[in-house]
């Protein structure tokens, strides 16, 4: 082979090593994979609010029907009337403590009274004070609690 042919076959030889070079693809590194989902985790259910009892109102009156319900609401009273309390409460309860405690000229009490109770829903307790020779005249109050705690305060007068 003379030099010539000898330079072209070089040439040719460099040439297409360049171009398959030029035409391959470089591999690209093979992508990490996907991390495992994190498991699920459920939350443990919410429990339910514990059963308990509100106080829905307090109504004081000197009569109350065969549900318990102050006939005619007052807050003045006359000294022989027997003076009512409807306590209506909402909620349930296998055993909840209504208490009443009524006072005179804000300090001096003049009776105390608790019943308990397991309502289901709306439930109305009555609690009452009565005194045979009369009321002295002035300023009361029935303080309403449940399960000790207090939940009202009314104010009456008797006249």
């Amino acid at each position: 082979m003379k030099t010539t042919q000898k330079s072209l076959v070089t040439v040719a030889i460099v040439s297409i090593a360049l171009a398959l070079g030029a035409c391959g693809k470089k591999e690209e590194p093979m992508p990490a994979p996907a991390p495992a989902p994190a498991p699920q985790i459920t939350p443990p259910p919410v429990a339910a609010p514990a059963p308990g009892v509100t106080l829905t109102s307090v109504t004081l009156g000197n009569a109350i029907d065969a549900s318990n319900n102050v006939t005619m609401p007052a807050d003045s009273f006359g000294s022989k009337d027997t003076i009512h309390a409807s306590v209506a409460t909402n909620g349930s309860a296998a055993s909840t403590t209504v208490s009443a405690k009524w006072m005179y000229n804000g300090s001096q009490v003049v009776n105390e009274s608790t019943q308990t109770i397991a309502p289901t829903g709306p439930a109305v307790t009555e609690f009452h004070i009565e005194k045979a020779d009369g009321w002295p005249l002035g300023d009361y109050s029935v303080e309403i609690s449940i399960d000790g705690h207090v939940a009202d305060t009314k104010k009456f007068t008797v006249k």
